[in-house]
């Protein structure tokens, strides 16, 4: 074969990889939003066949190959895969080399685990690179160097079902993507046998000169078949597809933390002037949302996922560089910097459209940084703190007047069980919307009828109200204070929502703060207080989405003081004991002098100074040493004794729990002061054993019931609970070595920092 002949094959085949190639790089656009995924992708795919032509022209080795294959992809992978890393976009630098080095091996799983569309997002883009780049070298080597050319196309189709396996379930012209390479494949295939038959016959003297039309009309033939399937697929081929990141990783469960609506009141009694964070860009009387709580178990509202089986609730995800929300709405801009704040919980205004980490810290928060798309809420994995910063391109979406929602109907939402809804809340709930015509008119009916309550936060100077959202102060609510209401957005906002779930709205609390005013002046940012923190509802209506409700009355709307007083009652009159007798007198000392042989015997001289010296060698270092000892083992017996008999029937079972937790803490399981019982209780089994996490659960579960059931349990009750915390203890205590038993006896940890009672 000539040279000329050589290079028009290589340029054949080159051109086909590439169209193929291209294929990809089209169902690579479903997983990163297309864009740079292009650059990405079909810049490797041209390094691949450049080097694989010059290979085969040049007749390189293997080893050869492999090493232009890797000084290529660390030199151009910069620019095509990390320009944002790259000096001057083209560049390597440190960074982008360590991304591209460390990418082979971490971007295929990190690629599974953010949501799409994931673009630009850190070293990612190395997923298409490598995949393209490695085919199309793979695919000239096979059509230009082995006996085979025939099978050209495998490689670009391994690299068609890798980027299919990593994508996403619904990809754009997945169906036209298939033909498209398929068509492709086979042209070229049939190209390549015609030219290896004619090159057959001319070298025997049998030249046909049908070679040509043959693979014209078979081009013919496939461009028939592909309209034909064209039309046919998207009605026997299902919508949905079946790709790995459905399987490899589950997504984040926020269940394993505390409800963060527990922090409510100790926002306004421990941080009501600090500021925890600015916000700058913030829309006048736009609301700053932490969390968005759409289960309840009785004891807290919590935040759910789609793992605890409510697909409604939507699941947190890593995200790209961009989230797709197409809600309706006013789009704006803005930046938060973290001040005295410090939780997981990421503060957010609106649905985020993107959101891009500052700070030294940028690149550890956007590893851990989570999104649910149904909630519009964001969690790290790495607690916020002072000197994080992140700006965010969100919408703001539009609110219904009254008119609006007065005759629309309820959403169809599968969200996570709210129950138990105390039956006062319930009889109220059904009550007050009796006379409702829509779903619209009951919700507006329950806000309105909330807010003619009366709001305290129950702290000095405040009418009494408990803190807290569980089913007993759900139920106090409408029974204490004759019946009048009194609690703040804690207790209102998760009251309106049990009460919607009641009557079958999809309802949901939403916590955060709600600034004074807003500004939306660059450069100018709004300080957010631990007075300004808040909770509302939002309920779901066809066509209308989730829309707000501020069930809380005004803060000025106090309950009246009760001004009646106690008349006076007169005591009944007692007659006073008579005085005590007299005393006698003193008997006069007795002077007289004994008699002889009645003298006191005179004491033997004994070296006092000798004895103490002993005394003292002996006792003081025994002192030391066992009197700590003694005063731990004396003090924990005499709290013990204390928890177990002193109090109320419900102290004695609180005090109950917390020995066993302070005992816990001795043998160096440290119980999370913000879990509630039920977690502690998982966490402990997780130290001492999982065949202990049914009775240390059930320890939990009865303790919640004596705290919030408002049944005060027997003296049998109490005992029998008391015998269960000594057996969970001694048993606890098996699983760790003798040392630490005997450590935990004497451990003065639980002393310093005893587990409250409450």
């Amino acid at each position: 074969m000539s040279s000329r002949q050589q290079l028009v094959r290589l340029a054949v085949d080159s051109a086909a990889v590439l169209a193929l190639l291209a294929t990809v790089c089209v169902s690579f656009t479903g997983l990163y939003g297309g864009g740079w995924v292009w650059v990405a992708g079909m810049g490797g795919a041209t390094l691949g066949v450049l080097i694989g032509a010059l290979a085969a022209w040049r007749g390189w080795p293997a080893w050869m190959v492999a090493v232009a294959v890797a000084a290529a992809y660390l030199l151009t992978g910069s620019a095509l895969a990390m320009p944002q890393w790259s000096r001057w976009g083209v560049l390597p630098t440190a960074q982008s080399l360590s991304g591209l080095v460390f990418g082979t091996v971490q971007a295929w799983k990190r690629v599974l685990t953010i949501d799409a569309p994931i673009g630009a997002t850190d070293n990612l883009l190395v997923l298409p690179l490598l995949t393209c780049l490695v085919a199309g070298v793979l695919a000239i080597t096979i059509a230009a160097r082995s006996p085979r050319p025939g099978l050209a196309w495998l490689p670009p189709a391994v690299a068609l079902v890798v980027s299919i396996a990593f994508g996403v379930q619904t990809a754009p012209l997945a169906v036209p993507t298939g033909l498209a390479f398929v068509v492709v494949a086979l042209v070229w295939t049939a190209y390549r046998r015609a030219q290896q038959r004619h090159a057959l016959l001319s070298s025997t003297g049998l030249i046909g000169s049908g070679a040509l039309r043959t693979v014209l009309s078979g081009a013919g033939v496939l461009v028939i078949a592909a309209l034909v399937a064209g039309l046919l697929t998207p009605v026997l081929v299902p919508d949905l597809r079946q790709v790995l990141r459905d399987r490899v990783e589950p997504p984040l469960d926020v269940r394993q933390w505390p409800s963060p609506l527990q922090e409510f009141r100790s926002n306004v009694k421990d941080r009501r002037t600090d500021v925890l964070f600015t916000v700058s860009g913030l829309p006048d009387g736009a609301a700053v949302r932490l969390a968005t709580l759409d289960a309840y178990d009785g004891i807290t509202a919590n935040p759910s996922s789609s793992v605890a089986g409510a697909p409604d609730g939507g699941r947190y995800t890593r995200i790209g560089t961009r989230i797709p929300e197409t809600t309706p709405g006013t789009s704006f801009d803005y930046r938060v910097r973290i001040v005295a704040y410090d939780d997981r919980w990421v503060p957010t205004v609106g649905l985020a459209r993107s959101v891009t980490m500052d700070g030294p810290r940028a690149g550890e928060l956007t590893q851990g940084f989570h999104y649910n798309r149904a909630t519009g809420t964001g969690v790290s994995l790495d607690r916020l703190r002072d000197g994080d910063s992140y700006r965010v391109s969100a919408v703001l979406a539009r609110q219904p007047d009254r008119s609006e929602l007065r005759t629309a109907n309820g959403g169809a939402l599968q969200l996570p069980r709210a129950e138990p809804i105390p039956e006062e809340l319930a009889a109220l709930a059904r009550d007050w919307t009796s006379g409702a015509g829509s779903d619209g008119e009951a919700a507006i009916m329950l806000e309105e009828q909330l807010r003619r309550g009366y709001y305290s936060h129950g702290l000095a100077n405040d009418v009494p109200s408990l803190s807290g959202h569980s089913a007993y102060r759900m139920a106090r609510l409408a029974l204490d204070h004759d019946g009048r209401m009194v609690g703040d957005e804690e207790q209102y906002a998760v009251a309106m929502a049990l009460m919607a779930r009641e009557v079958g709205l999809a309802s949901r609390v939403v916590y955060g703060f709600r600034p004074a005013q807003g500004s939306t002046e660059p450069g100018v940012e709004v300080p957010v207080t631990g007075d300004e923190v808040s909770a509302w509802v939002e309920i779901n209506f066809e066509g209308l989405g989730w829309v707000e409700f501020t069930p809380t009355p005004d803060k000025s709307r106090a309950l009246p003081e009760d001004t009646t007083r106690t008349e006076s009652k007169p005591r009944p009159q007692v007659e006073n004991p008579p005085p005590p007798p007299d005393r006698p007198e003193p008997l006069p000392p007795d002077n007289t002098e004994p008699l002889p042989g009645e003298e006191d015997p005179e004491p033997d001289q004994l070296d006092w100074a000798a004895i103490l010296r002993v005394v003292a060698m002996v006792a003081v270092p025994l002192a030391v040493v066992a009197g700590p000892i003694l005063a731990v083992v004396g003090l924990k017996r005499r709290r013990r004794r204390r928890r177990a008999g002193r109090g109320s029937g419900l102290d004695r079972i609180a005090g109950g729990w917390a020995e066993l937790l302070d005992r816990s803490r001795d043998l160096g399981v440290r119980a999370q002061v913000r879990a509630t019982r039920t977690e502690n209780a998982a966490l402990l089994a997780e130290s001492v054993g999982e065949d202990q996490l049914d009775g240390l659960r059930g320890l939990a579960q009865r303790a919640d019931w004596a705290a919030f059931s408002g049944v005060v349990p027997g003296e049998e009750t109490i005992e029998q609970y008391w015998h269960d915390v000594r057996d969970s203890s001694a048993a606890a205590a098996r699983t760790v070595p003798w040392w630490r038993r005997w450590w935990a006896v004497i451990s003065p940890w639980s002393l310093i920092r005893p587990w409250r009672v409450s």
